[in-house]
């Protein structure tokens, strides 16, 4: 379902972007090309949506050895996948940066590595392999400085209780969070330091959050990430308040430049209630259904309450269906998600808001079987087998 960006007053959102240079491009093997495309088609405000294309684009450009391609799609591949997924979260993303690897790229060797470190059990794939130098990666990463292997180490030195090892790796985070390193401030900013007194270590945290703040705006206005690090700092608690007008900022940026669909949702509930900017129910819907779009329960719910303020019928009821649809995401087991998967499976089954298709709503039942007993008694209830599975009688 398009979506069409309105005119905002208080900022201005990016136009939509045209995909058809970048997929020229493609075709003449340019992978940037295939990955700037695969980009849009997955993000893009002003641009259908369509994640089996986006992921068609962006495997191709890794394949090509577009490593940013490979990156991206390691952060981005559990959302492109709706149904449920063999995979966990953080195999499939090992399993892309162990494409970036492959292709020469040491950002994802040093991403896999610490992968393999965090999740040990569920990457025990790669045990034989990436598990016997994992450890030297990371500690070769460390001392090149390099803030996520440092912050990892530090945080396993603490759950093994090697306490003396986490201290001085976080005094060495510390020394690069001064040195203007946004990742490292964010990692010691509650350090438990031993060697200082509860005012001493109230007094650091205090400097360290406000050194944050500055830099997590400045990274945030300068449109690379941290834009929720922002958002804390500028809130009422947080280290450097500055008001619902700033808080509107921030969230808009990371909603529109970062792509960070939880705050969409949150923009969207600002402008409903006019906090921090104009009350705009217009612009309320946009944010909205972008959040929808990306994974956003409470989005999608919103959504939905707004079309069936429009009244009934057919052209209402074929609005239902399509947000419904895409609010069927069995792969969260999220009795948001699984819930909204019924309903789609009802409208199936009685033709409402699409053509009917009992099968349809049979498959999604069985699918949603195993984590909601509403789903296995619809199947019973249509003489359908339950799955072995399935919790429940």
């Amino acid at each position: 379902m398009p979506i069409k960006a309105p005119d905002i007053v208080l900022f201005s959102i990016p136009a939509a972007e045209d995909p058809s240079a970048d997929l020229l491009r493609c075709e003449r093997g340019d992978m940037e090309g295939c990955r700037a495309a695969g980009w849009l088609f997955l993000h893009g405000f002003g641009l259908a949506e369509d994640a089996p294309r986006a992921d068609d684009l962006y495997t191709k450009a890794c394949k090509g050895k577009n490593i940013r391609a490979c990156m991206e799609l390691a952060v981005e591949y559990y959302h492109l996948h709706d149904w449920p997924i063999k995979a966990t979260e953080e195999l499939a993303e090992a399993v892309h940066h162990k494409m970036a690897c492959d292709h020469g790229d040491q950002q994802g060797c040093l991403a896999l590595a610490l992968d393999v470190l965090r999740h040990p059990e569920e990457l025990s794939v790669f045990q034989d392999t990436v598990g016997k130098t994992a450890q030297k990666t990371a500690e070769d990463a460390c001392a090149a400085s390099q803030v996520a292997a440092c912050s990892t180490l530090m945080g396993l030195a603490r759950q093994s209780g090697d306490m003396s090892r986490a201290e001085t790796l976080a005094t060495k985070l510390l020394a690069m969070c001064r040195a203007g390193e946004m990742g490292a401030c964010a990692s010691v900013l509650r350090y438990p330091w031993s060697d200082r007194t509860p005012a001493e270590r109230k007094s650091l945290t205090r400097d360290l959050g406000l050194k944050l703040c500055k830099l997590s705006q400045a990274e945030c206005r300068a449109g690379r990430e941290a834009c929720s690090l922002a958002i804390g700092c500028v809130e009422k608690d947080g280290f450097d308040p500055q008001g619902p007008e700033a808080v509107a900022e921030f969230t808009y940026r990371a909603c529109a430049v970062s792509r960070d669909f939880k705050r969409c949702e949150e923009l969207a509930d600002m402008f409903e209630r006019g906090k921090g900017v104009p009350k705009d129910p217009e612009k309320a819907s946009f944010f909205d259904m972008a959040a929808c779009q990306h994974g956003r329960d409470l989005a999608c719910r919103r959504t939905l309450g707004r079309i069936r303020k429009q009244g009934s019928g057919p052209e209402v009821d074929k609005k239902i269906f399509e947000v419904t649809k895409i609010g069927c995401r069995v792969d969260k087991r999220d009795v948001g998600w699984l819930m909204s998967c019924e309903r789609l499976a009802e409208m199936y089954e009685t033709g409402r808001g699409t053509q009917k298709d009992v099968e349809k709503a049979v498959e999604i039942f069985t699918a949603v079987c195993p984590y909601r007993e509403e789903s296995c008694d619809n199947l019973r209830r249509l003489k359908r087998p339950v799955p072995p599975d399935a919790d429940g009688p």
